[in-house]
C-alpha cells in the first residue's frame, strides 16, 4: 500500500449512500452546506432540514466520513439516466448553453443516454472538515509547482477531494457510465488536471454562485490519466483496480466522436 493510500484511509472512509438512513445523512449534509454554510439555497424551503430536489429519484450519492469524529464531511452526487424517461434532460442541459468539445471531439448526440450522467451537489462542510481535518496539506499529493488554489483547498489536493473523486469514479463504474457532465469552478478544473483528471469545455461560462464552466469527461480517459500521471491517486480512486472499468492492465483511451 502506498503512503497516500494509507494516509487517506487513516483519516477518511468512502461511504456509498445505499440505504434510507445514509441517504438522509446525504440530504442533511447538503442542507448544511448549501443552505447554512454557503446560503446557496433558501433554508425555509426545506423544513425537514434535508436539501432534496427532483433529480434525487434517479441519483446515487457517496459520502466521505471522518473516522475520528464519525461525521460526514463531504458528498458527491451522480445524477443517472432515468430508465423510465430515457429522454429526460440533465440539469446542465436545461440551464446551460451546451455546444460541444472541439478539444476532445465529443458530441452529446453521439453518446448513448444510458451511458451518460451528471456530477452535481459536490460539497464539503467547512465546519466538519475543520474539526476532523484541520485543513492538512500532504506533500505526497502535490501536483506540479504553481498549481492553482481554490477556496480552502490550498495548493495541494486534500484527502477529502480524493475521496470525492473516488466516489464519482466508483459510482460511474458501478452504473456503466462512460461519460459525465458537470458544472465546475474553472480553478478546480485546472487543479484536477495536474493529477491527470481532465474535463473538456462544453459551452460558455455560466453564473451560478460565481463563474462556472460546463464540462464533460470520458471516464476511461480519467482513469488512464491518473494511472499514467499519478499512480498513487489511481490506487486510492479505484482501490487498486477494483473500480477500474477496463482493469489495470488495459490500454484505456478516451472515446472520440
Amino acid at each position: 500500500m502506498n503512503k497516500l493510500y494509507n494516509n487517506f484511509h487513516h483519516l477518511f472512509k468512502i461511504v456509498p449512500a445505499d440505504n434510507p438512513s445514509l441517504l438522509e445523512s446525504a440530504y442533511r449534509l447538503r442542507y448544511q452546506v448549501y443552505c447554512l454554510e454557503n446560503h446557496y439555497e433558501d433554508k425555509h424551503q426545506f423544513p425537514s432540514k434535508m436539501e432534496i430536489d427532483e433529480y434525487d429519484v434517479s441519483a446515487a450519492h457517496t459520502l466521505i466520513q471522518c473516522k475520528a469524529s464519525g461525521q460526514y464531511a463531504g458528498l458527491i452526487r451522480l445524477i443517472l439516466p432515468d430508465p423510465q424517461k430515457p429522454g429526460k434532460l440533465f440539469p446542465i442541459e436545461k440551464y446551460c448553453e451546451l455546444t460541444g468539445s472541439d478539444t476532445a471531439g465529443l458530441r452529446l448526440s453521439a453518446i448513448p443516454r444510458e451511458s451518460l450522467a451528471e456530477v452535481s451537489r459536490v460539497c464539503i462542510s467547512k465546519e466538519v472538515s475543520r474539526e476532523c481535518y484541520k485543513r492538512p496539506k500532504l506533500e505526497v499529493v502535490k501536483g506540479n509547482s504553481g498549481a492553482p488554489s481554490i477556496d480552502f483547498y490550498t495548493e495541494s489536493l486534500p484527502h477529502i477531494i480524493l475521496g470525492l473523486i473516488s466516489g464519482f469514479v466508483r459510482m460511474s463504474v458501478q452504473n456503466n457510465i462512460t461519460h459525465c457532465l458537470a458544472v465546475l469552478q474553472p480553478a478546480l478544473i485546472r487543479l484536477l488536471s495536474h493529477f491527470g483528471i481532465h474535463f473538456y469545455k462544453m459551452g460558455p461560462l455560466v453564473e451560478y454562485h460565481g463563474q462556472r464552466q460546463p464540462v464533460i469527461c470520458a471516464l476511461d480517459e480519467i482513469l488512464t490519466g491518473m494511472y499514467e500521471k499519478r499512480r498513487d491517486v489511481w490506487e486510492i480512486t479505484t482501490n487498486y483496480g477494483e473500480f477500474d472499468s477496463l482493469g489495470e492492465d488495459s490500454q484505456l483511451t478516451a472515446t472520440g466522436y
